[in-house]
């Protein structure tokens, strides 16, 4: 276990042993103390672990680490012990804490090594490097075909009736916006001008991409040379070492979905908890995997990512969260990224801009001045501000249901491929005496507001 002493850090180190009829537990704990700022930077990178954070009236960062160790015994627990890779440092203005698995592949559980237990661990298939191959690539190709010739440029311009065409040629601007003035440029000078100039470049962008053609062909012949070089026989010999070695640690684990490990058919249960205390203006950095979090009132930047995210008020920051179940009681003044995010509950946003992405989001209320998009989703919003302003939502393939209540507002669109639903317009009109106004801006999406 990394441990590190710091200037105004005091550690307290607690060991209890419990002898349980079923299964012994194993507990450490870990107390670490810093006089700050009140708006110290408290740092948090860590994975399996429960982070409860709250505030108090003092100027000073108190950091409590637990761990708990169920189904191994004393000699293993310790050495889990040791390998726990908790840490924390910090000085007046900032503090970091780590609090991580002895090894880690991302997973939700720790992997734990013990050389001496009577484990086994499964027969490796090595690969066989012979069969790796570099591929040969094709550059005989038809250029004419990466470039639109003048007949499909006019077949192009006038597709659906739309014309829309510009062309720059020094300080000449040519702006075709009709039928009309695309037949008077083509019997123009100006359009010989263009024809020779499309020629040009096409021959110009032909001759870049011989020699480019050439260059890749070079370095492709160098690539097959170097990896003609590489001694197959040494990595085979090498990767049966690593087989050797793994054999000798006679390890052999499984992961649940729950997040438990079995070793040998026995489930060991690890918990991992931090207790931290703050001035009630810290600002928090995060950086945190299979975690489930619960701040106080507070400004938070950072990610979060596959756990449980739970807020009071979130007054600020930069936050992205990831394969999270989220819960916030407010969000102010704040940015806000959710991605496959499949059961959020936010109470009520003011003043932010939040982006989710392949997520579920309720909203129970919108305030003053928010900008929400939703990509992929599914997006409810119960109530609404009397006097909430502009709302802004951006829809990109997504489901919307907005319930407005008794509030009045004005609605603007900018949408392509909307099945739009406002029940609100067939009872109530446009009301000219509110300042309230939704704009939706979609595609691809259904919206229903009530």
């Amino acid at each position: 276990m990394k441990h590190k002493l710091y200037k105004h850090s005091i550690t307290l180190i607690t060991i209890a042993f419990f002898n349980i009829t079923f299964a012994q537990k194993f507990n450490k704990q870990f107390t670490e103390k810093f006089d700050v700022n009140k708006d110290v930077v408290v740092a948090i990178n860590s994975t399996n672990t429960d982070i409860n954070v709250s505030t108090w009236n003092k100027s000073e960062v108190q950091v409590k680490a637990f761990i708990e160790i169920e189904g191994l015994s004393k000699e293993e627990s310790e050495k889990y012990f040791e390998n726990w890779n908790f840490e924390a440092l910090g000085n007046s203005k900032k503090v970091n804490i780590t609090s991580k698995g002895n090894f880690s592949l991302g997973s939700k559980t720790d992997f734990i090594f013990f050389n001496d237990a009577d484990f086994t661990f499964p027969d490796i298939e090595l690969p066989n490097a012979d069969v790796i191959v570099l591929p040969e690539m094709n550059f005989n190709f038809n250029f004419d075909e990466l470039l639109e010739d003048l007949g499909e440029l006019e077949e192009h311009i006038g597709e659906n009736g739309k014309y829309d065409f510009t062309w720059k040629m020094g300080n000449d601007k040519i702006i075709i916006k009709s039928k009309k003035e695309w037949e008077n440029f083509k019997k123009s000078k100006k359009y010989q001008e263009f024809q020779k100039e499309m020629l040009k470049n096409k021959e110009k962008l032909r001759k870049e991409f011989i020699v480019s053609k050439d260059k890749m062909k070079q370095e492709l012949a160098k690539a097959k040379i170097e990896f003609a070089k590489i001694d197959k026989e040494k990595i085979k010999e090498k990767l049966a070492k690593a087989q050797a070695k793994l054999k000798e640690m006679k390890f052999n684990f499984q992961a649940n979905g729950s997040g438990k490990i079995i070793i040998d058919g026995k489930e060991i249960k690890i918990k991992k908890r931090l207790e931290i205390k703050v001035p009630k203006n810290a600002t928090f950095d995060l950086n945190t995997r299979h975690c489930k979090i619960k701040l106080p009132n507070t400004v938070a930047f950072g990610n979060v990512k596959y756990g449980t995210f739970n807020a009071n008020d979130l007054v600020g920051g930069r936050l992205t969260i990831d394969y999270s179940k989220v819960d916030i009681n407010h969000l102010n003044a704040c940015t806000l990224f959710l991605n496959n995010v499949t059961d959020a509950r936010i109470a009520s946003i003011t003043n932010t801009t939040m982006s989710n992405n392949s997520s579920g989001v309720r909203v129970f209320k919108i305030n003053q001045n928010v900008n929400l998009s939703d990509k992929f989703g599914e997006l409810t919003i119960d109530s609404f501000h009397p006097n909430f302003g502009e709302f802004v939502l951006n829809l990109s393939q997504s489901n919307a249901t907005i319930i407005l209540g008794d509030v009045f507002s004005n609605y603007k669109y900018q949408v392509n491929r909307v099945k739009l639903d406002n029940q609100r317009t067939k009872n109530v009109k446009n009301n000219t005496s509110t300042n309230n106004l939704i704009r939706v801006n979609g595609d691809y999406s259904t919206i229903v507001i009530k």
